[in-house]
């Protein structure tokens, strides 16, 4: 790079020159340094500083100050095409996290209030099932035939009186009605002769 020179002797930098960079952001050669030069003091702006040698590997955080800019453009650029992928990828989740939220949201309150509905409907369902039961109380009355018989059991006679009787309305039979015989006697013979006898 043609830039990089001795801020004191204004050297560039060519093969067996070796420079060094102090914390304030200046740049010596070694000739400048080894000409009586006070050791941690800047020969530009005469404060005090640290030096190091500029070397293929030193940190990169300094690196970066001996870099083209148009490679750290491009560099910056590739990151924020990166960084810009991986946000619109995650803002995208949560805009469909935030589209599903609304949804669950109002479904739950519809399934709130349809609930709250049906609990009401029980309610009153449960009055008029209480209603009827005490109608059906009401209405209910003992019948004599819910008392049970064992063998070893003793009817009282108020119970024999209570008891209702009832009575067969008696049906005509041919097995019912008076015997009349066909068989032929002298005395049917006889009022047969009578009945045919002329008068006079």
């Amino acid at each position: 790079m043609d830039w990089i020179h001795c801020n004191n002797c204004f050297i560039q930098l060519e093969p067996g020159i070796t420079l060094h960079l102090t914390s304030c952001g200046h740049m010596f050669c070694n000739n400048c340094l080894d000409n009586g030069v006070k050791e941690g003091t800047c020969l530009v702006c005469r404060v005090p500083c640290s030096m190091m040698k500029l070397v293929p590997d030193m940190n990169q955080d300094i690196q970066d100050y001996f870099t083209d800019p148009e490679e750290i453009i491009k560099k910056c650029s590739e990151v924020l095409q990166f960084q810009k992928q991986h946000r619109r990828r995650l803002l995208s989740y949560l805009l469909q996290s935030t589209k599903k939220f609304y949804t669950a949201r109002s479904e739950l309150k519809r399934m709130t209030e349809l609930c709250q509905k049906q609990h009401k409907q029980l309610k009153e369902y449960q009055k008029i099932v209480k209603n009827l039961e005490a109608q059906l109380g009401q209405s209910k009355q003992p019948s004599p035939f819910n008392v049970p018989i064992s063998p070893g059991s003793h009817l009282s006679p108020s119970f024999i009186q209570t008891t209702p009787t009832y009575k067969r309305a008696a049906k005509s039979t041919p097995y019912n009605l008076p015997y009349q015989s066909n068989l032929v006697t002298p005395s049917r013979i006889s009022k047969q002769r009578s009945n045919f006898a002329p008068s006079q």
